[in-house]
């Protein structure tokens, strides 16, 4: 026995070291050690995100990718923890999103709930057994309830909208013919103004490396500004967000990144990558299709339509994305133009805003 504490400090110390690989910074991979090597055991147990964050000196969303990453090499498990909204209990039951059912009987009371992810859903991680073996002590309600009301708690929607959770882990999906609740997204679809006259000019090989570039700008824009793409549909984007604010943060900086790729690569005025960008924001459901997470619901469908009113260097959002104070705020010195449109699919007519932006990108484009 006392030879156990330090072998079980060596084995966490490999462990983390493995995330190297990944580029998680010294810094954090020390602060990361010493949190699973010295911390209370009630800290490893379904532990909260955010207060992981804390001890690790991150923004909660960069703990995210780290805590995934070391899901991914086996030093963390992830909890897929459902609160019950009539007795508040909490069912620890679920190991995957595999796990999750379109409605939830809580254990304790027996009340029947659809599964919500942004609100009864939350993710919480432990320590792997085979680093580090907890006691009965570990599981502590009380204590779990004082962390989560000092710091709130990470809502499996958070994870639904991590771009390294779905690249680690592709096959974490929802059961075929189940959905999850989603009270609040914001779905965002961009596509490329005249591409197919671009393929025309281009040639195939040609044009498809430029559209891999614009893509691959694309993937990056959502990520740092806290989305997920959900998927590319020929040269289009599907990208989802928590937060409006993001969304159109995201949007603004797609602009910025196409103008600046323009004059990187020198292209002719009629070669000239030109995004169409809609937004709406709302509820919808989180479902599995094609064997990949995806949002389906009239949310979806409206941003969709209202990507197709965008005429390219603007985004088109409707009069629910700019009620979003923070949103809002993002294009305030931009021009805006609202019309009520009959959108197909839609039975009655939307307010949707077109809004100017390439003046400010120009600006902006040359620091890129």
């Amino acid at each position: 026995m006392l030879n156990f504490f330090p072998r079980r400090q060596s084995a966490i110390a490999k462990a983390v070291a493995t995330l190297e690989a990944y580029g998680v910074k010294p810094a954090v991979r020390q602060h990361l050690t010493a949190f699973l090597q010295e911390s209370d055991s009630r800290e490893l147990y379904h532990a909260n995100p955010r207060r992981i964050a804390e001890r690790l000196h991150l923004s909660e969303r960069e703990a995210l990718r780290v805590l995934v990453t070391a899901l991914k090499e086996g030093i963390l498990s992830l909890n897929w923890d459902i609160q019950c909204p009539m007795c508040r209990g909490i069912d620890f039951n679920p190991k995957s999103l595999y796990d999750l059912r379109t409605n939830h009987t809580c254990p304790r009371c027996h009340t029947v709930h659809a599964t919500d992810a942004d609100e009864q859903v939350r993710i919480t991680f432990s320590i792997d057994e085979r680093l580090r073996r907890l006691g009965r002590e570990a599981d502590d309600p009380n204590f779990r309830a004082k962390v989560d009301a000092q710091y709130g708690v990470v809502s499996g929607h958070q994870m639904l909208t991590l771009q390294t959770f779905r690249d680690f882990f592709p096959r974490e999906t929802i059961p075929p013919n189940e959905s999850l609740t989603i009270r609040r997204v914001a779905i965002l679809f961009s596509d490329l103004a005249g591409s197919t006259a671009l393929y025309a000019r281009r040639g195939d090989s040609r044009a498809y490396h430029l559209v891999r570039r614009h893509f691959d700008l694309l993937f990056q824009v959502v990520d740092s500004h806290n989305g997920v793409v959900v998927k590319t549909i020929g040269d289009a984007v599907m990208a989802a967000f928590t937060a409006p604010a993001d969304a159109t943060r995201s949007a603004i900086a797609m602009h910025q990144q196409m103008e600046a790729l323009n004059q990187q690569l020198q292209l002719t005025a009629e070669d000239r990558l030109i995004l169409k960008i809609g937004i709406d924001v709302g509820p919808c459901i989180s479902v599995t299709l094609n064997e990949r997470l995806d949002y389906f619901g009239t949310t979806v469908n409206t941003a969709a339509r209202v990507q197709a009113t965008s005429q390219g260097n603007d985004i088109a959002c409707t009069e629910t994305v700019l009620m979003d104070a923070d949103a809002a705020s993002a294009v305030k010195d931009c021009p805006r133009l609202g019309n009520a449109m009959s959108l197909k699919g839609l039975d009655a007519p939307i307010l949707v805003y077109r809004i100017e932006l390439m003046k400010a990108i120009c600006t902006k484009a040359s620091d890129v």
